[in-house]
């Protein structure tokens, strides 16, 4: 009677919270309910599913988790991301530099072909149009077409 009561509460307060995403029941098994929360970094390719629903990146608690549950993908796939100035910090630091650095990786593109864009295109002094001269490919990269 008492589990029943508490599957109810947990199906109402999930619909509530989370009302257009998959739901997780309890009644589910431990299969079901990795598949459906499987979520991959699209930066490294690992599983995040350790993370926040919201996460798109690997980040930091989920860089410490790897290295705590699984160090060899740690040292194979994100220790590598370190610079030598942060091999030999705090773990914690070290940590927080290698999400940074997945973050980066993906946003550092996309900002520094919008930056170039709009440097162009700002040129007071340009006789033509540039417009025409920037890939599309560029200008769509840079969320700018």
């Amino acid at each position: 009677m008492e589990m029943n009561a508490l599957n109810k509460i947990y199906e109402f307060l999930n619909d509530f919270i989370h009302p257009n995403e998959l739901k997780i029941r309890i009644s589910d098994t431990n299969t079901e309910r990795n598949r459906k929360s499987k979520k991959e970094c699209p930066v490294t390719g690992l599983d995040i599913s350790m993370q926040p629903r919201n996460s798109k990146f690997l980040s930091y608690t989920g860089v410490k988790w790897y290295y705590h549950h699984d160090y060899k993908t740690y040292s194979k796939v994100l220790a590598p991301r370190l610079s030598s100035i942060w091999k030999n910090r705090d773990i914690n630091d070290q940590c927080k530099e290698i999400a940074h650095s997945i973050r980066n990786s993906d946003s550092n593109p996309r900002n520094n072909t919008r930056r170039a864009i709009r440097k162009v295109l700002s040129d007071n002094n340009s006789l033509f149009n540039n417009l025409d001269l920037i890939d599309k490919t560029k200008l769509k990269e840079a969320g700018l077409a």
